[in-house]
């Protein structure tokens, strides 16, 4: 199979998936317009795409990503009162409160095209962004730098203040804020320049 035939059979396989997601209600409404702009360009195609999120998980010790979690997660802003509702769930192991930006993965087979991509995504503030691998095709990663991630309990007992939570989600509210300015500015600057 020659590059440009390997091409094609992924980004088929590819938008299969996107369509098997959208129909499972699992793609985020936020980024949908980004992936379809991306995606109707015969040169690039999407894999895995999140609009950010807040996300509370349990990990029974560091580094042990198999084992982990998700007590709450939540690709918008959430109030107070959800993520209490959500650490009561919270059981075995460290619990961690990660605020997260978006993250697009796209696929194209040039250093060149991935280069477009890049500057598109640097310049709308998806300072981050760059090249993730390069095996077969070119996988350009656009990600941003906001984010945090903080240990904020154990064993299911929360051991910072309520008043230091509720500071936590602010700045948690403000990612998600951030992260969907940046994603209209991408989303505008896509439609300019592919």
């Amino acid at each position: 199979m020659d590059e440009i035939e390997y091409f094609l059979k992924s980004k088929e396989k590819a938008l299969n998936s996107l369509i098997k997601a959208k129909n499972e209600k699992k793609l985020d409404e936020d980024i949908e317009e980004i992936i379809n702009i991306i995606n109707s360009n015969k040169e690039y195609f999407t894999t895995s795409c999140c609009s950010g999120r807040i996300v509370l998980l349990e990990i029974p010790e560091i580094g042990d990503k198999k084992a982990a979690k998700f007590v709450g997660k939540w690709h918008r802003k959430i109030q107070y009162n959800e993520l209490v509702e959500s650490i009561k769930l919270a059981k075995y192991g460290m619990l961690w409160l990660l605020a997260q930006s978006p993250i697009i993965h796209i696929i194209t087979r040039s250093y060149f095209l991935a280069n477009i991509i890049i500057n598109i995504a640097i310049s709308s503030g998806f300072k981050n962004s760059g090249f993730k691998s390069v095996k077969n095709n070119i996988i350009v990663e656009i990600c941003s730098t906001e984010r945090f991630d903080c240990p904020i309990g154990n064993n299911g007992k929360l051991l910072i203040s309520d008043e230091h939570l509720e500071f936590l989600l602010q700045i948690s509210n403000h990612i998600i804020n951030r992260s969907r300015k940046k994603l209209k500015k991408l989303e505008k600057n896509l439609k300019n320049f592919l």
